[in-house]
C-alpha cells in the first residue's frame, strides 16, 4: 500500500524542479536521497528547499521542465513500510478515515474527511447516522479516545457540535 505525502503543483524553473504541496509532518521525507514514487516511476530526490509554504523538489531523474510538466497534478506517494513512527497519540490520517465515531456510549458515526493544515488543530469531517454531517476539532478534550486497532473513536457528547 502506498500513502500520499505531497502533491506536484507546478514546475519550478527551467531544470525540472516541480513545486508540491506537502501532506506530511516528516522534516526528512523530502531530504537528499529518499525515494518517492509518482505513479509507478520511483524517484530520488536529488534536492529540495521551502519556498512560500511550499517545497521544491529536484529529481535525479528530470532535468528538464518539458519532462517534469508531466507530473503537475500528480500525488507523490511512499511505501506504508517507510512512514515513519509517530509520537503516542499520533496517527496517520488514512487510518482515521471511516472509523466509527462514538458518543456516550452509542454510535454516532464515522470520520468521512479530516480537514488538515487550515486552522491550529485538525477538523474531522464526521457523518451521522443520519448522513448529515458535524465538523468536530480533533482537541484532546473533544476526542476521548482513539482505537485504530478495533476501528472506533470515543467522543465527548457530539452533539455540543452540531
Amino acid at each position: 500500500m502506498r500513502i500520499t505525502v505531497a502533491e506536484v503543483i507546478t514546475t519550478h524553473g527551467i531544470r525540472g524542479n516541480v513545486k508540491v504541496r506537502s501532506f506530511s509532518d516528516n522534516e526528512k521525507r523530502f531530504d537528499k536521497g529518499s525515494k518517492v514514487y509518482i505513479g509507478d516511476e520511483l524517484l530520488t530526490i536529488e534536492d529540495s528547499f521551502d519556498q512560500k509554504g511550499f517545497k521544491v523538489l529536484k529529481f535525479v531523474e528530470y532535468n528538464d521542465i518539458n519532462d517534469s510538466l508531466k507530473l503537475v497534478g500528480k500525488d507523490i506517494t511512499i511505501d506504508e513500510k517507510d512512514r515513519g513512527k509517530l509520537s503516542d497519540g499520533e496517527f496517520y490520517i488514512y487510518e482515521m478515515i471511516g472509523l466509527d465515531v462514538y458518543s456516550n456510549g452509542q454510535k454516532a458515526g464515522k470520520v468521512k474527511d479530516i480537514i488538515s493544515g487550515v486552522y491550529p488543530n485538525d477538523v474531522y469531517i464526521i457523518e451521522k447516522t443520519d448522513k448529515t454531517e458535524v465538523l468536530l476539532p480533533a482537541l484532546k478534550t473533544v476526542i476521548t479516545n482513539v482505537d485504530i486497532k478495533n476501528k472506533k473513536i470515543e467522543v465527548d457528547n457530539l452533539a455540543d457540535y452540531e
